[in-house]
């Protein structure tokens, strides 16, 4: 049955009879549910996060199929993000018991052995199991999860704050790593089915804050191999709230508006491809889409929010053929539902081997030829206008402050081969960008967006924006029979 989209707008005088309504509206899952449940706030509009990471108030909840709801986390002041591990048993989370910030956490899928995994000043948020990671030298391959964290030092133009960044670490929470270096913050990531990591990230660099659009962007679990997903040229400038399906689909929620949590439209884009396939799902009209979940039976589920002052998400039954909202499976007019998972095994996704040795400074990049292109606007880098490459590195400010922002310094230029190649050298772990320039010196070509290296990381692309989805030239370049070229000795960077 079809609700209509008024029914989850709060009329104060009946507040008994539809906590009533609410409270039996269940049946439309076959396993329990985890979810957030978060006490309705007084700022209209917008969820609330605190700088700890979690809502106040909000509890990890058990939701059963006939609508019974069980708390996880009692005693804690704040918990979210939760992630149920592959084989249904265990639950990673984000909360806070004392002190106001948030930790990782795990426990057993009732509630029961409760560890924190994280420790120290910062705020750690966004926990998820994402398989396991292999070297060479290991006698084994190692279990981790991700997280994202401030834990950078670096300082965020978009929000006044702390760079929030993503990191892995091991089961028990040990060895963490960063994987990725955007001056700006990166948002909730979700895993492939290859074991790659999704998330999405602001994009266009040296725009300013109010330029910035978010980009689904994909990077392996050691950090390395850092690629588009989906670019995001043209659809709405805020896609979040990633959830990867079964069905061969990613799902993603699409806002107007700058804060992203205040939800949007309900989208995806296929695995098979990615750059091309987005697809608008369900339009939100004036209420408000977020957390898409893919069921296990091949259904969707989503936390959907009315129009109205009062309004608040509660979970909904999504037709992921039409986009149509099937029925409202659960909601209580004081909570918002937001975060669901399925309480079961899923599939695993595939481990991933690393070259990353964290020992060393340095990584590699190299492309075949810059004079490749399929980007409308640079064609006249097919006939080789562009003669030297510049490589610009992004400079942290030395101190966080409203009145300090990111600064750019060239880290280096090398002249690029006959054939449009180039094969350098540079620090790993600091956030970079590429410019092409003519033999005037003037820039033909620039990339609008960071990207960095990891230790002895080798990353190699096509062309200047190549089509990913061809078959890379089979050609040895010029460039790849010489040694790298290093860039950024000290004595080679310019001022900022």
């Amino acid at each position: 049955m079809r609700h209509p989209v008024r029914a989850m707008v709060p009329v104060r005088s009946i507040g008994l009879l539809l906590s009533f309504f609410f409270a039996f509206c269940g049946g439309a899952f076959a396993d329990d549910l985890v979810v957030v449940r978060q006490p309705v706030g007084s700022e209209y509009g917008r969820l609330i996060r605190s700088p700890a990471g979690c809502a106040a108030g909000s509890e990890i909840v058990r939701l059963s199929s006939d609508g019974t709801e069980r708390v996880l986390t009692p005693g804690f002041i704040a918990a979210c993000d939760p992630a149920v591990s592959f084989d249904g048993r265990q639950i990673l989370f984000a909360g806070f018991r004392t002190g106001d910030r948030s930790h990782i956490w795990r426990m057993d899928a009732d509630g029961s052995n409760l560890i924190q995994l994280t420790s120290g000043m910062n705020v750690f948020t966004s926990p998820l199991w994402i398989g396991s990671l292999f070297h060479l030298d290991d006698e084994a391959p190692t279990e981790r999860i991700a997280y994202l964290s401030p834990g950078t030092g670096w300082f965020d133009e978009m929000t006044s704050g702390s760079v929030i960044a993503l990191f892995t670490a091991d089961l028990d929470g040990r060895h963490p790593l960063r994987i990725s270096f955007h001056p700006r913050s990166d948002l909730d990531p979700d895993v492939l089915p290859n074991g790659r990591l999704i998330f999405p990230r602001w994009g266009f660099a040296g725009r300013g804050p109010l330029g910035a659009r978010l980009s689904l962007m994909a990077v392996n679990s050691d950090g390395t191999d850092l690629m588009a997903f989906h670019d995001n040229h043209d659809g709405p400038p805020y896609p979040h709230s990633v959830r990867v399906g079964r069905d061969g689909r990613v799902y993603f929620v699409e806002a107007d508006r700058s804060f992203p949590l205040s939800g949007g439209d309900l989208a995806y884009v296929t695995l098979r491809r990615p750059l091309h396939s987005r697809t608008l799902l369900a339009a939100a009209g004036n209420g408000a889409y977020l957390d898409p979940l893919p069921l296990a039976d091949g259904g969707l589920l989503a936390s959907f929010r009315p129009p109205g002052r009062d309004a608040v998400f509660g979970l909904y039954r999504i037709d992921p053929a039409t986009g149509d909202r099937l029925e409202l499976v659960h909601g209580n007019p004081e909570f918002h539902y937001l975060d669901a998972q399925e309480l079961a095994p899923h599939p695993r996704v595939k481990g991933r081997s690393s070259v990353v040795d964290t020992s060393k400074e340095t990584g590699v990049f190299f492309c075949i030829s810059s004079h490749l292109t399929d980007r409308p606007g640079l064609e006249h880098l097919k006939a080789g206008t562009a003669s030297t490459l510049r490589v610009i590195e992004g400079v942290a400010p030395v101190r966080m402050s409203h009145a300090t922002r990111w600064s750019q310094r060239t880290l280096g230029e090398v002249p690029l081969e006959d054939d449009g190649s180039f094969h350098i050298e540079v620090p790993a772990g600091v956030p970079l960008r590429f410019e092409l320039l003519d033999e005037l010196g003037a820039a033909v070509a620039r990339q609008d967006s960071w990207t960095w290296v990891m230790p002895r990381e080798w990353r190699g692309c096509i062309g200047c924006h190549e089509d990913r989805e061809m078959v890379a030239p089979n050609v040895l370049a010029d460039a790849f029979v010489k040694p790298a070229v290093r860039l950024g000795q000290p004595e080679e960077k310019e001022e900022p």
